[in-house]
């Protein structure tokens, strides 16, 4: 079984080697009873199945492979080619996406338009990835939210809203990863506004 070169954040000792783990594509599932053991499924492309119906054969698997996964309180950095950790959370759940952890309460803030406010500072050596929010004015204006190591630059922003308008951020995906660690979320108005409301992500 090979072994491929690249950035590894668990211990370097011999034991810890990465295994290339391989799976079963079934077209109709059969059904699992209590402590069955289970195919880790993939489509038909080939692709690990995260969700919907899984496919068992617990006949004919013996005793399955266990893998676990890493809690880190940081997420660290990866590239191309780049060996990573499965993560979990806290509670050991595996991280199938950003789930938010960091809400930023907006209680109320005057903004004046072209003076942005900041609305979020990460720890130290920390960068925001902006997931959402939901924020109301109290102006007819749009909100725009900028990294603030590329002032004046709108990463993100509301439609206009009527005076006592409020948004839901819509999915963002991945959300939006700022530039750089110690940037600042600020947000900014198209009209003289008091903003209300809360911004939501984790910082990494």
């Amino acid at each position: 079984m090979g072994y491929s070169e690249g950035a590894h954040h668990a211990p370097a000792d011999t034991k810890d080697r990465l295994v290339r783990v391989g799976s079963k594509y079934q077209a109709t599932p059969p059904s699992v009873a209590d402590g069955d053991n289970a195919y880790l499924l993939l489509d038909a492309a080939g692709r690990a199945l995260i969700s919907g119906a899984a496919a068992h054969d617990a006949a004919a698997l013996g005793n399955p492979l266990r893998i676990g996964g890493v809690y880190r309180t940081t997420i660290p950095a990866v590239a191309a080619g780049d060996i990573a950790d499965l993560l979990v959370d806290a509670a050991g759940r595996l991280k199938l996406s950003f789930t938010p952890d960091t809400f930023k309460m907006i209680d109320a803030v005057a903004i004046t338009a072209g003076s942005p406010a900041t609305v979020w500072t990460p720890g130290s050596g920390k960068k925001v990835r902006l997931l959402g929010w939901v924020l109301s004015t109290s102006a007819g204006a749009a909100l725009e939210f900028q990294d603030s190591g590329a002032a004046g630059t709108v990463i993100a922003q509301t439609p206009l809203l009527a005076a006592a308008g409020t948004h839901n951020a819509p999915a963002l995906g991945e959300g939006l990863l700022l530039a750089t660690a110690d940037n600042t979320l600020d947000l900014d108005v198209t009209s003289n506004a008091t903003v209300s409301g809360m911004v939501f992500g984790v910082e990494e």
